[in-house]
Order: structure tokens, then C-alpha cells, then sequence
């Protein structure tokens, strides 16, 4: 399966390098070879001493201009406090030659994603897990680590520096990396959590400013820029703060709700908008891609694969809305919701209070566990436990990480979820738009960071403070319905529980037939299964590698795939978790690695 942005390097000190890369040097020392994917943005100087590799707009100037950095890098580089004031996402790979040794530093977003292997002759350092995997397994320099599949069928995602095999591990955000036949990690930057003091109405003044600054840092190359606009508020906000819009990207499967306000928003800058129509068979065609792209370290999606023509057509840098939400609208921070007589109440919620064990409290309260079929269903008791002890060591290692800097426990709680924001959910549709072109986050700027840091959590949950500041840019946007839900972006919570209950009260009441129509741009998980996945679903009954992973309960699985079949039961995020594991280990193609 072929990979368009990705980065492969070897380096060792023996006389044999075990891949056979595209660009390749030996010294009297060691040997390097490196292969790169046609879409990755990198800039290599090469001199008789070293090799530099620079990936990503990097800036201290808040300009992109990769040649004027690389000679600022050379200047600063031996201070960490250099390191720290290195804006945005990139990734800096410096071999020394004369030295026989390798500094890797990534961002504090951790973008682009590392992983790496190290070995007493060689390091081996990959930004696609899929084909540093495939590399270690063929040359039998590491094995499957059966126990980590546990984290992604429970939560659709990895925590800690953990991978599928034995000899890998996940590069953390903000670290150098340095080898010379040992390995050591050092981390220049630490997230500080104080709040701020400021009111809402101030925090979302610099929210307006510090948007409109990253979108100058990250527009000052002068290329082709696009993005890929929703009808919901985190792009909302982004393009409301543009002067010279980017060329707009909209993927639905008909025109509908979310198409419709995502073209009155464009609208509303005089921009140009692409409408891009979910195609047949859109999962069935890409979910391998999918998962190899991703490297299962999310659970498979394929909505923003195979329209790469579109895109890079109209743009070369893409940006989206990623960080926004959790950075900005609090959206994973805990929360308490309500019912009348019994009868949850849509959309209203406050702010949830943490209780009892933190580690439970996380298991069992983060939004994005995985829902559909119970997973107990398909584990025997053993498994359970297993799943259980491999669950509670993960986190408890994510909770003993998060105390080194934090202390208020939302603080804490947020840092479990997002100190490693590579490895949030959400990062496999990063992985996915850098298939089509250079992604850049406008929300993945330092001081965009440290605001985040810096805004109570009260003025971010709810999405408080971005409605504010949607409100301040214009007003326009923040009055537009929002896609997700059909009342104004602007709405509380509270506001948009009070309309929905209000707007529905007939049908509850049996004054007005119910009538709905799919308004989103997702098809529900399920909905998807049954639609594009079904036949895979099937296979998964007689499937040789869930049963080698000895994870998954086989004897109880088949019933239940019987069950759904028969519409008895929803599948959902669990099948599809399984049909990724299934996916990325049965698949072993290299993109050109022998």
C-alpha cells in the first residue's frame, strides 16, 4: 500500500545497512540511507561533516522559509533554550558525520509523528509506524506486542511511547533524541498550566489575535492554500479570520445541512468552494490505506482519502480545523449530563466533577471510548482481566507522567488525554489530509499553545471562549446555524436544549409525525459496516490473525457477527477497531523497503 508522506532513515555503524534506501552515504565510521514519500515536505543539506533533515515549516521568525532556518538552527542549536522558541510543527534530523551520532528533535505537538528503533550498531527512525513495522518484523529485529491492542480496541487510540512491536517505541512531543550507540531522551519544553486571570471577553480578544497571527506565519511562503471546511465552529473560526480566503474543501455524501452552511460561510469571504461528494464504496476502497497510513494507531477512516486530484489541483498547503476543538471548545474535559423524569436533555451539560479513583474515573467517563458492541461480550473472562490490568498500567503510567506537571485535576486529566496530541484519536485524519497535500494547523503555533494552557477551564468548556471570539471576528459567523446541530453557532448548551426541546415538542406529544434527514457529513458507524463493510466484516469470523493475537474471544465473536447480521445488535466502533487490527497486521507492503 503505497504512502505518499513519510520519512524512512537508517543509520548505522556497521558496514551493512539492513534496508536498501533510495539515498544512501558511507563515512569510515557508518553508513546512513534514508527514502522519503513524494508528498513530504523536507528541506536536506548535506555538507562532508553532516546530514540535515528539516520536515515541516519550522520558524524563529514566524516567516517560513526552511534555508534562512536551517542557518538561524546552526547558530542556536546548541542551547535548549533554542529548541523551546522553535515555532510550529516540524521534526529537525541532524547526523553527524564525523561524530558517528544522530540528534532527532521534534515539536511540542509532536507532528509529524516518530517512531524510532534502537540497537546497539543502528538506529532506524520512521515517521509511517506501518513501514518501520513491516521493516522490523521481516528482518526479525523485533516482534508483535500482542498486549498493546488492548489500548486500541478500548479507546481507539495508544498511550505512552507504546507500539505493536517489542524493539519500537513512539517519540514524545518536545524531545531530543540523541544515539551513538546508546540512546538517550531529553525534553527541552514542558507545558506550564497556570491560569490566567483575564475575563472571557479578554481571553477571547487574544484567541481573535493569536488566530490571526498564525494564519500570517503559517501563509508566509506564498504557496496555494486551501482548507478543508466543516459547518461546525473550529474552521468556522479559522476562516472567519482570513483577508484572502483559502480555497475551500467540503466532503459530504449529498448537499446537504453541512454542505449548505459550509458554502455560506465561504460565501461570506467572496471565496472559492469545492464540493467534494463522498464517493461509492468510499470505506471499502480506502480502508486499507487507511490503516496502513495510520499504522492502527487509530481506529481506520477513510473519508478524506481518494480525492487528491481535487485537492492538490486547487492547493498545495491544506489547513483544518484540528486542535480548535480541544484546544478552544473544551470538548474532552469531563462533563455531567441531565434528564427530566428519566428523559436525557439534548446538548445541555456543565462541567463534571472527577471522582473516586482517577485511572477508573478516566476509563470510564473519556468521550472517545469505543462504543457500539460491549467489547466484554467478545473476551472470555481471562481476556477481560487481561484487558483490564494491560488498561489500568497504561494509564496509571499517563497519570504518574501527567503529575510531573500539572496538579489541578482537569489540568491532570487533560494532559492524560492531550500531552501527546500525535496520539489522540483525532490524529489519524491528520495522517489522512497529509496524504493529499501539506497540512499545516493554524491552532499549532507556541503561543497558541501556551494560551490554551493559560485560559481557565471554565471559559473553555462549552466552547465559551470560541463563541466569544467568533463573536468579535464577526457576526455573521457566530449567528450562521451550526452543521452539527442546526441552531446558531453562538448557542450555549443551554440554548440549544431549550430550542430542541421546544422544536420536538410536537412530535413527543404525537401533534406532528416525526420526520428526520441525514444532515451530516458522517454516516453513523454502524450505518457505515452495513453499507461498505459488511463482507468484512464477515471474514473477520474465520479471521487467522485476530485469532493468532489470542485478544479477541473467536468462539464468542461468530454469534455475535450472526446477531448483527440479523440487525439484533450494533457493531459500531468495535467491529471497526477489530477490522483495523485485522487490516494493518495482515497486510506487509513497504512502499519500495526490501
Amino acid at each position: 500500500m503505497n504512502i505518499n508522506n513519510f520519512l524512512f532513515l537508517e543509520l548505522t555503524t556497521s558496514d551493512l545497512l539492513t534496508s536498501t534506501p533510495k539515498n544512501a552515504l558511507k563515512t569510515d565510521t557508518m553508513s546512513i540511507g534514508y527514502i522519503e514519500g513524494s508528498l513530504l515536505p523536507s528541506v536536506i543539506r548535506q555538507t562532508d561533516s553532516m546530514l540535515l533533515i528539516v520536515i515541516g515549516a519550522p520558524s524563529y521568525t514566524q516567516i517560513i522559509d526552511n534555508n534562512a532556518f536551517i542557518e538561524r538552527y546552526l547558530e542556536l542549536k546548541s542551547t535548549n533554550t533554542s529548541l523551546s522558541s522553535i515555532d510550529g510543527e516540524f521534526l529537525i534530523i541532524e547526523c553527524d558525520l564525523v561524530k558517528s551520532n544522530i540528534t532527532v528533535i521534534n515539536s511540542r505537538f509532536g507532528t509529524p509523528i516518530v517512531f524510532y528503533a534502537s540497537f546497539s550498531d543502528r538506529l532506524i527512525i520512521s515517521t509511517s509506524y506501518k513501514i518501520l513495522y513491516d521493516f522490523l518484523i521481516r528482518h526479525r529485529l523485533s516482534k508483535l506486542n500482542t498486549d498493546v491492542c488492548y489500548d486500541l480496541i478500548r479507546f481507539r487510540r495508544l498511550f505512552n511511547d507504546d507500539t505493536y512491536d517489542t524493539n519500537s517505541k513512539y517519540l514524545p512531543p518536545a524531545t531530543i533524541l540523541k544515539w551513538n550507540g546508546k540512546l538517550s531522551l531529553e525534553r527541552y519544553w514542558t507545558p506550564n498550566y497556570s491560569k490566567n486571570n483575564l475575563t472571557l471577553e479578554e481571553n477571547a480578544y487574544s484567541l481573535v489575535e493569536h488566530v490571526k497571527h498564525s494564519i500570517a506565519y503559517k501563509t508566509s511562503d506564498n504557496n496555494r492554500y486551501g482548507i478543508m471546511q466543516s459547518g461546525g465552529l473550529d474552521t468556522r473560526l479559522i476562516l472567519a479570520n482570513f483577508t484572502n480566503p483559502p480555497h475551500a474543501f467540503t466532503i459530504t455524501y449529498s448537499k446537504n445541512r453541512e454542505y449548505n452552511i459550509a458554502k455560506q460561510l465561504v460565501d461570506f469571504k467572496n471565496g472559492d468552494h469545492s464540493w467534494i461528494q463522498v464517493k461509492d464504496r468510499q470505506y471499502l476502497t480506502n480502508f486499507d490505506k487507511a490503516s496502513s497510513v495510520t499504522g492502527a494507531m487509530y481506529m481506520s477512516d477513510c473519508l478524506f482519502y481518494g480525492h487528491e486530484d481535487v485537492i492538490r489541483g486547487n492547493c498545495d498547503v491544506i489547513f483544518a480545523g484540528y486542535g480548535m476543538d480541544y484546544f478552544f471548545q473544551g470538548m474532552y474535559l469531563p462533563s455531567k449530563m441531565y434528564s427530566i423524569f428519566g428523559e436525557p436533555i439534548p446538548w445541555f451539560k456543565t462541567l463534571g466533577r472527577i471522582k473516586g479513583n482517577f485511572v477508573d474515573y478516566f476509563i470510564n467517563n473519556i468521550s472517545y471510548y469505543t462504543k457500539g458492541l460491549d467489547i466484554k461480550d467478545i473476551l472470555s473472562n481471562r481476556q477481560i482481566a487481561k484487558m483490564n490490568d494491560r488498561i489500568s498500567y497504561s494509564l496509571s503510567s499517563q497519570l504518574e507522567d501527567a503529575r510531573n506537571y500539572a496538579d489541578n485535576p482537569y489540568d491532570i486529566w487533560e494532559y492524560m488525554s492531550l500531552g501527546d496530541l500525535s496520539r489522540h484519536y483525532t490524529y489519524g485524519g491528520q495522517l489522512a489530509l497529509m496524504e493529499t497535500a501539506e497540512l499545516r494547523n493554524i491552532s499549532y503555533t507556541n503561543s497558541m499553545l501556551d494560551l490554551y494552557l493559560s485560559v481557565p477551564h471554565e471559559q473553555r468548556f462549552d466552547a465559551r471562549i470560541l463563541r466569544e471570539a467568533l463573536k468579535i471576528t464577526d457576526e455573521r459567523f457566530y449567528n450562521l446555524q451550526s452543521a452539527n446541530h442546526g441552531y446558531p453557532a453562538g448557542y450555549s448548551s443551554l440554548e440549544r436544549s431549550i430550542s430542541h426541546i421546544w422544536k420536538h415538542l410536537p412530535e413527543r406529544i404525537g401533534v406532528r409525525k416525526k420526520e428526520r434527514s441525514f444532515e451530516r457529513t458522517w454516516l453513523e458507524g454502524d450505518a457505515v459496516l452495513r453499507t461498505d463493510l459488511k463482507k468484512k466484516v464477515l471474514n473477520l469470523k474465520r479471521s487467522d490473525v485476530l485469532a493468532d493475537l489470542d485478544i479477541i474471544d473467536m468462539k464468542k465473536l461468530k454469534p455475535m457477527i450472526d446477531l448483527w447480521c440479523e440487525g439484533k445488535i450494533q457493531g459500531g466502533q468495535t467491529f471497526t477497531v477489530l477490522l483495523t487490527l485485522e487490516s494493518f497486521l495482515s497486510k506487509n507492503e513497504t512502499s519500495g523497503l526490501n
